[in-house]
Formats: structure tokens, C-alpha cells, sequence
């Protein structure tokens, strides 16, 4: 790292290379291990879940996350789809869902299938259930009332501060047009628990708490493993 850069927060250095990339025209690189272009169709096969069946998804938007941990810096990205029922095309209809890829130690990455839970205001005292120290995080459902518990990954306490780029459009090649990205910081916390699937079998399912820093609205995001 050049010397003008020590003592950068993460959110400057990460303003900086907005500002600096990307000013040839040539576009702005980002962590995109799929080579994935918004605007693109992706296929999300029935292995996970039929309500995905009957709907076309298109990329959105992508989203590539930067974190500073231990003095490193990580990045994973959530492409954002958007999915039109093909028998009604009602606005109503439609899913949203989020597609994360996280590297793994094999070189490649992990990808999981997230769908909104649930989004709301600030509000303290949800602030005060995900900083709790016990690390635990409910789930009641709203039609059988049972409710369901996730702990922090690796027992984790505190919460992370990511730096989110925001890319509205990309190149043919798969960066960020220069002019289409926007910067923005989250808080978020990470949960998983283990899931009984019958038969001796089990998954992990996992949950995400995201906090904009800018306005205190949060937005949970859950799921598990996508199967590609």
C-alpha cells in the first residue's frame, strides 16, 4: 500500500478508488467471480425451490461488499436479481432475491440464495437485539408462531462495517461503467444454524442483518447454499 494511504479508513480508501478507477473509459474492476452483467438473464434451477420455478430473473444491480479485518481487506458480492412470473407478469408476483459469492480457501467461492425476510425503520431496541452478546437472533413465524433460532457465525460479537459499491451497469467486458456506480456504508451482522433435511442429512441456513449507516433502515436477508 503506498504511503499516503496509511492511516486511510477503509471508507476513504475505498471513496478513493471510485474516484481514481475507472477514469479511462475503460470501466471500473470490481470482485465479480461469476462474470455476471447487470441487465444479463440468470437461471435459477428448481434444485432450489419450486417458488423459483414459473420466474424469469434478470440482474438488477450488483453489489460488491469490502471489508477491512485484521489490517486485510475481503470483498464478496451480491448480485442482485430481479424475477417476473412468467404465466401473470404482475408486478405482485414477482420475487427479488440476492445471489452472494464469498471466496473460499479453494480459490473459488461459496454461494448462497437470499431472499428479503423483512425491512423496517431504526429502531433501538432491534439495534440493542443484534448487539447483544449472546450472539443468538429469532425468527417467529408469522403463521405457526414457532420460532426459530441463529447464533453468529465463528461466535462472532461484534458487527461488521462494509463498504458497498453499488454498480447500476457494466461493460461487456464486466466492469463497473464509471458513471453508474455509487458508494454506500452498511453494518451488518451474520448468523447460521444447522437445518434437520430427514434421512441422517442436514444444511446450514443462514441470516443477514444489514444496517445503512447513512438512514438506520434495516433490511434481514435469509437463505441457504445455491445449487447451480
Amino acid at each position: 500500500m503506498p504511503t499516503d494511504d496509511k492511516g486511510k479508513t477503509l471508507w476513504e480508501l475505498f471513496l478513493q478508488r471510485i474516484h481514481h478507477g475507472g477514469n479511462n473509459g475503460s470501466g471500473l474492476p470490481f470482485y465479480n467471480p461469476r462474470a455476471i452483467l447487470v441487465g444479463s438473464p440468470f437461471s435459477i434451477p428448481y434444485a432450489n425451490g419450486p417458488v423459483f420455478a414459473d420466474h424469469d430473473f434478470t440482474v438488477r444491480e450488483i453489489r460488491e461488499y469490502n471489508r477491512r479485518i485484521a489490517g486485510q481487506e475481503y470483498r464478496f458480492v451480491d448480485y442482485i436479481l430481479s424475477g417476473i412470473d412468467q404465466k401473470s407478469f404482475a408486478a405482485a408476483d414477482a420475487i427479488d432475491v440476492r445471489l452472494r459469492a464469498v471466496p473460499n480457501a479453494a480459490g473459488a467461492h461459496d454461494a448462497l440464495l437470499l431472499r428479503l425476510e423483512d425491512e423496517f425503520a431504526f429502531a433501538e431496541d432491534f439495534l440493542s437485539v443484534v448487539q447483544d452478546q449472546t450472539g443468538v437472533f429469532e425468527i417467529t413465524d408469522d403463521d405457526s408462531g414457532a420460532r426459530v433460532t441463529f447464533r453468529r457465525i465463528n461466535e462472532l460479537k461484534e458487527s461488521y462495517l462494509a463498504a458497498v459499491l453499488v454498480v447500476a451497469a457494466t461493460t461487456p467486458e464486466g466492469k463497473a461503467v464509471s458513471n453508474q456506480v455509487a458508494p454506500v456504508q452498511i453494518e451488518y451482522w451474520d448468523y447460521w444454524r444447522e437445518v434437520d433435511l430427514g434421512g441422517g442429512n442436514t444444511a446450514k441456513e443462514f441470516v443477514f442483518v444489514e444496517m445503512s449507516r447513512e438512514s438506520g433502515w434495516f433490511q434481514i436477508w435469509r437463505g441457504r447454499e445455491f445449487f447451480s
